[in-house]
């Protein structure tokens, strides 16, 4: 792995996507373009009456970088700490400036290797990284401090290697990083890499979800037709409370949205299976059930997490609301819904004319951002309150300077938003500012 600063290197890739990609991202790629091109053509869309927006800001595309690689070469994720902006790709990581996009820094993994996966965040200013080969697990770990590039230790992994989804960070207090692997979960030290506790995976069973904050590790292990929600002690590994999940069939895929409040998106592959969000109190009670699709439309889930929209973006917990994107009356993405975690309820919609949502991100101020496009592809971002109501936009005069693709992530950052395109298929940047 090298450290390097200045202009971004070229692309080197690892000889092409393999089947696995066409049938995951290929397919619903294809899809999602076209539903596209028919709400576009639709001339307003169905829609309910918009709140009054506030004053709307003149922000201008600050800055973009273009993409790379492949056609389905999907980015592994992206953190936003302060005014810098970390974009993930599979030669990579490179970090950049989000006032000016200035090149402050690339990571790359070693020769042949890609990045395989990326915690969804930091801890104190560490992230973690994986690299793995072509054909072989994911098992080379590494800390990076996200101010400057520099690996602050590195682990291989034995075994099997990381599962999907197989990072998480613990939080600000304590500093701890959580791995799931085939046959254990293990926390370290994000300072130091020194194991601090793990937790063996009995041999029948396989870890499906992982997620942990300061206080609460949540692990998702499935056994056979069973599955269970452990929660555990971030600190000590200790075991709090076990749940047995609505599940009956192995085909089981699942997330953790939240570790407190505790939030678990669960979809089983066969139709007539569980496929919802789930929430749970302190003792592992359920107290919320909110489906993926029913009447109130299709709830779009995180990645990796069967749903019917075909696309992936996680939700939102804001306090004692799950915010969720919704498909109601469009053919994609179209409105924001609130369900309560104590009812499953739903609380509130927000539906912006004309427009389709694509992702959710918490603003520094706690309102919630919501990334949407114009019928024509462009990107603007919509500001709500926690109650829904709608506070204020984000929208460049030309939106079709700022092209989102159908794997968009917002990130709110010190000197306005930037916006990674984990997957661009049409030409669209692979990052971009909105100040």
């Amino acid at each position: 792995m090298g450290v390097r600063t200045g202009a971004e290197p070229s692309y080197h890739g690892d000889g092409g996507a393999g089947r696995w990609q066409w049938v995951r991202v290929a397919v619903p790629a294809l899809c999602l373009a076209l539903l596209a091109g028919l709400w576009a053509w639709w001339p307003d869309g169905p829609h309910t009456p918009a709140t009054a927006p506030g004053p709307t800001a003149r922000p201008v595309v600050g800055w973009q970088v273009a993409a790379t690689g492949g056609r389905y070469d999907e980015g592994p994720g992206a953190w936003g700490v302060g005014d810098t902006v970390v974009q993930g790709r599979r030669d990579g990581l490179f970090a950049y400036a989000a006032g000016d996009g200035a090149v402050l820094w690339t990571v790359t993994p070693p020769r042949h290797a890609t990045v395989c996966a990326m915690s969804p965040g930091v801890v104190q200013g560490v992230g973690l990284v994986a690299f793995g080969r072509r054909g072989r697990p994911c098992a080379t770990l590494v800390a990076v401090r996200a101010a400057d590039g520099t690996e602050v230790w590195r682990r291989t992994l034995t075994g099997g290697g990381l599962v999907t989804g197989g990072l998480a960070v613990g939080g600000a207090t304590g500093s701890t990083v959580v791995t799931a692997e085939p046959e254990a979960v293990r926390a370290r030290s994000a300072e130091t890499g020194a194991q601090r506790w793990w937790r063996g995976v009995p041999d029948d069973c396989a870890p499906r979800a992982l997620g942990a904050d300061t206080d609460r590790t949540l692990l998702v292990e499935q056994c056979g037709t069973r599955a269970r929600l452990i929660a555990l002690d971030t600190r000590t590994g200790g075991q709090r409370w076990v749940r047995a999940l609505p599940v009956g069939t192995p085909e089981v895929t699942a997330a953790v949205v939240s570790a407190t409040p505790a939030v678990l998106a669960l979809s089983e592959e066969d139709p007539r299976g569980t496929r919802a969000y789930l929430g749970f109190d302190g003792r592992g009670r359920r107290t919320a059930t909110v489906p993926l699709s029913g009447p109130g439309g299709e709830l779009v889930a995180p990645d990796g997490v069967w749903a019917g929209t075909g696309a992936e973006s996680p939700p939102l917990v804001v306090g004692d609301l799950l915010v969720a994107l919704v498909r109601r009356a469009a053919l994609v993405p179209d409105c924001v819904v609130a369900y309560s975690l104590t009812t499953g309820r739903e609380v509130w919609e927000h539906r912006p004319r004309g427009l389709t949502t694509s992702a959710l991100a918490r603003e520094p101020d706690g309102r919630i951002g919501v990334l949407a496009a114009t019928p024509g592809g462009g990107a603007l971002i919509v500001l709500l309150g926690t109650d829904g109501a709608e506070q204020g936009r984000v929208a460049p005069q030309d939106t079709g300077t700022a092209a989102l693709s159908i794997r968009p992530q917002l990130l709110p950052v010190t000197e306005g938003h930037v916006v990674v395109n984990h997957l661009s298929m049409s030409g669209e940047p692979g990052v971009f500012s909105l100040r």
